[in-house]
Order: structure tokens, then C-alpha cells, then sequence
């Protein structure tokens, strides 16, 4: 696999989540996923000094951002997300269906990668679990709280 383009792509989602954050942070979780004719990108930051994520998409609303600069940002991650899934497709490797990015303000990163099926999995669903292993963040609604406990109890009778 081409370690040359992938640095490239890596390096070009950091500069846009980084340009997308209009503030100081400390550490950055990426969530993308792309399967054929579909792709999706979130991710929470902490911003310096506090111990409390924001959401990406809560950007505009925080810091009175223009919603269309917002989307243009987050178009470019999706395109920067999908060559980076190109790279892996076009070099006969497994193409992940959706991967988790770890970035602190100093550049060192992580990246795993995931090659679930997708296809019968809800994606409110898949955004709760993610959020809650890597952020430990717990969802409000009451369905959402429903359906953690019984993920996590699924979850801990299957590791038994």
C-alpha cells in the first residue's frame, strides 16, 4: 500500500478538522464511514482546558458560524475520508466500511479501521455505541438510554 498517499490523506483530514475547530483544542475523535453510494463523518473535540466534547455539527450554532462555510468543511472531509477509502480499494485491500481517528494538538494520531456489514445496522444506533466507548458519552433521550443498557448487556453476556 502506497504509505506516501495514505500520509497524504492523513495529513489533509487533520488540517480540515483542525481549520473546521474555531478554537484552541487538545484532542479530536474522528468517526467516518463509507460504503458504496454512502459516507458519513463526525467527530467531538475537546477543546484546551475543558473536559467536555463538542459536537462538530454544533460548530455553526457555538460559534455563530455560517452553516454553509460549515457544510463546505465538512464536504471536504467526506471527500478527504473517501480517498483515503480509495487508496485501500484501488491497492486490492479490504475496503473498510468505517474507521475511528484519534488526533491530539501536538500530531500524533491513531487510526482503526473497521470492515463491519453495515447494511442492516441503524446508523443513530452505531453513532450511540461509538460515542459512549470512546467518549463514554450517554445518550439523553430515554430510547437512547434503552438502547445502550441493553447493547452493554448483550455485550457483556457475549464476553462471558
Amino acid at each position: 500500500m502506497s504509505e506516501e498517499k495514505l500520509k497524504v490523506v492523513y495529513h489533509e483530514i487533520a488540517e480540515l478538522i483542525n481549520d473546521t475547530i474555531p478554537e484552541n483544542w487538545s484532542e479530536v475523535y474522528l468517526y467516518g464511514e463509507i460504503v458504496e453510494g454512502a459516507q458519513t463523518a463526525y467527530f467531538y473535540y475537546y477543546p484546551e482546558g475543558n473536559d467536555q466534547p463538542v459536537y462538530s455539527n454544533n460548530i455553526p450554532d457555538l460559534f455563530d458560524i455560517p452553516e454553509e462555510d460549515y457544510k463546505e468543511m465538512w464536504h471536504q472531509l467526506l471527500d478527504s475520508l473517501l480517498r483515503l477509502w480509495k487508496v485501500f480499494k484501488d491497492d486490492n485491500k479490504e475496503p473498510w466500511t468505517n474507521l475511528t481517528m484519534y488526533l491530539n494538538h501536538s500530531g500524533k494520531f491513531k487510526v482503526h479501521f473497521n470492515y463491519d456489514d453495515l447494511s442492516n445496522v441503524n446508523s443513530h444506533e452505531r453513532k450511540t455505541i461509538w460515542a459512549y466507548k470512546h467518549l463514554g458519552i450517554l445518550p439523553k433521550s430515554k430510547s437512547g438510554k434503552k438502547f445502550l443498557e441493553k447493547y452493554l448487556q448483550t455485550t457483556k453476556v457475549n464476553n462471558e
